[in-house]
């Protein structure tokens, strides 16, 4: 029977919304889920047995439950200011839920600002000689289980990384990668459904479909998700790209694996010399260097307990794989 004005409340309704109802219902959302569902909170909701009167203490945990998960998320709901019900309060204060559940579930892989905390990596890199070819930095983002990474990443979690150079002899081939790595590019994130460039550049690939991408699998290949060139001549072939594949053990929750790597590179692929084939003459083949102060560094943003039942992520650790300079 569908939930409406002038229902009466069935244990069938409240049971859907707590743990039935599909796509959407609470316990998905909250609990240990599957796959590009679940925060693995523990407190999730009881069902009530089959002919049993729901009670004003079953729907105040259930309405709390929401509440959690609209203020971790920030995802506005009409039944967030319902407050509490009482025996004999009737419920059509709530008469939105069905919309609500959906809203939450439809918010899932995302956190409000303050329900993350950021800390930087171990292994983040300052590169300060000349390259020619390229610079490339990877990195590992190890989870406790392949839940826990689940976890992280349908609770609004996300990894960044941001290029920034800086110094160096100064020169337009040296300010168009300033502007390629600090501008155009700027920072990428990787968050459950997407992934971006926060730069004013447009990206020449763009898969903006973050962890839960379909094309990255457990023990899979890198798959390179966002990738940005230069744009002023001539040093339009330059780009910064950033890859991304998982491995590890996918679990049996519809998880992909706890190990995430991530490789961002930097090409220098631009013939941008005035005398080529006299590799000699250092002042000329000098245009195709690029020196100054290059950092590589990247942020695990990880979603807080300030609204949720408990840490289910456990410990994120990052962890240098490679660097070359060339």
């Amino acid at each position: 029977m569908a939930y409406q004005t002038g229902d009466l409340i069935l244990d069938d309704h409240y049971n859907g919304f707590a743990n039935t109802n599909d796509p959407n219902n609470i316990n998905k959302i909250w609990g240990v889920g599957n796959g590009t569902y679940g925060m693995g909170q523990s407190n999730v909701i009881s069902v009530v047995d089959t002919s049993t009167t729901v009670q004003a203490s079953q729907w105040n945990s259930l309405l709390g439950r929401m509440r959690n998960l609209s203020d971790h998320q920030g995802t506005a709901i009409t039944t967030a200011d319902s407050g509490t019900l009482t025996a004999g309060d009737p419920v059509a204060a709530i008469l939105a839920i069905t919309n609500d559940i959906t809203s939450l579930g439809n918010g899932r892989y995302t956190a409000a600002a303050s329900n993350l905390t950021s800390a930087n990596s171990a292994g983040n890199r300052t590169f300060s000689g000349a390259w020619r070819t390229s610079t490339v930095h990877e990195q590992t983002i190890t989870f406790a289980s392949s839940d826990a990474a689940r976890y992280f990443f349908n609770a609004g979690g996300s990894i960044t990384h941001t290029w920034n150079l800086s110094g160096g002899t100064a020169g337009d081939k040296q300010t168009e990668w300033v502007d390629l790595f600090n501008t155009k590019a700027a920072t990428f994130t990787l968050t459950g459904n997407d992934d971006l460039l926060s730069g004013s550049g447009t990206p020449s690939t763009d898969v903006g479909a973050g962890y839960w991408n379909a094309s990255l699998s457990n023990g899979g290949a890198y798959v390179v998700l966002q990738k940005q060139f230069a744009d002023s001549s001539p040093y339009t072939a330059n780009f910064v790209q950033w890859e991304v594949k998982i491995s590890g053990t996918a679990g049996s929750n519809g998880g992909k694996g706890e190990v995430l790597h991530i490789k961002s590179t930097a090409s220098d692929a631009a013939v941008d010399s005035s005398d080529e084939g006299v590799p000699d003459d250092d002042a000329n083949t000098g245009l195709d260097t690029v020196d100054g102060t290059l950092t590589s560094v990247f942020v695990i943003k990880k979603p807080n307990t300030t609204h949720l039942n408990n840490d289910a992520i456990g410990t994120v650790t990052g962890a240098e794989v490679s660097q070359s300079q060339a």
